[in-house]
């Protein structure tokens, strides 16, 4: 496992940010997040994950069709801070204690000649409850599309509203970001 390399600052203007070290530099085609700001706002948990480049450029080949892959991330979160329940991925794992899993990704849709419709990229969330053993039972998903106040895309950044009932019930949740074999994790402040 690698050792912890994240940093939390709390801005003066705005949510806590968490810097992601480590992944800078790496040329990857798939795009990486750099920082995850996380603050409470009317019980909702808002999430804006900024990414190394574009969004729109990690989804869409250089002839502008979808691509699928190019854009995955997955964030668990220990919604009761309590590492004893949850997850348990072991002693050294940091999602040990997660209680729910957030997976954010692309998924390619083809043209529609009847409807009219060109090939397009769709930025898709899921939410999911995660039992001891890791199994996954959904609890709310999202699309750029259906749900656009819930999921939205600006440039290098997506923000995700996750609704009052699905949000993290500790005062200060744990995220943990994992790419690979790597992770980071930190912690929602109050502002």
């Amino acid at each position: 496992m690698i050792p912890l390399l994240l940093t939390l600052l709390v801005a003066e203007t705005g949510p806590p940010t968490v810097i992601v070290t480590g992944a800078a530099g790496e040329a990857t085609a798939e795009a990486r997040v750099t920082t995850i700001q996380a603050a409470r706002e009317g019980g909702a948990l808002l999430l804006r994950l900024t990414f190394d480049r574009s969004v729109h450029d990690a989804s869409t080949a250089p002839d502008g069709s979808p691509m699928s892959g190019r854009l995955r991330v997955v964030l668990y979160l220990d919604t009761d801070d309590d590492r004893r329940s949850g997850f348990d991925a072991g002693p050294d794992d940091l999602r040990t204690g997660a209680d729910q899993r957030l997976e954010l990704g692309v998924l390619s849709l083809g043209a529609d000649e009847e409807e009219k419709r060109p090939a397009r990229a769709l930025i898709t969330v899921t939410l999911a409850a995660l039992a001891r053993d890791g199994r996954r039972h959904t609890l709310w998903r999202a699309d750029d599309e259906a749900l656009p106040g819930q999921l939205t895309i600006q440039d290098e950044w997506i923000e995700i509203r996750i609704p009052p009932e699905h949000s993290p019930v500790s005062r200060h949740p744990r995220l943990i970001l994992t790419a690979g074999e790597r992770s980071w994790d930190g912690r929602v402040s109050e502002r």
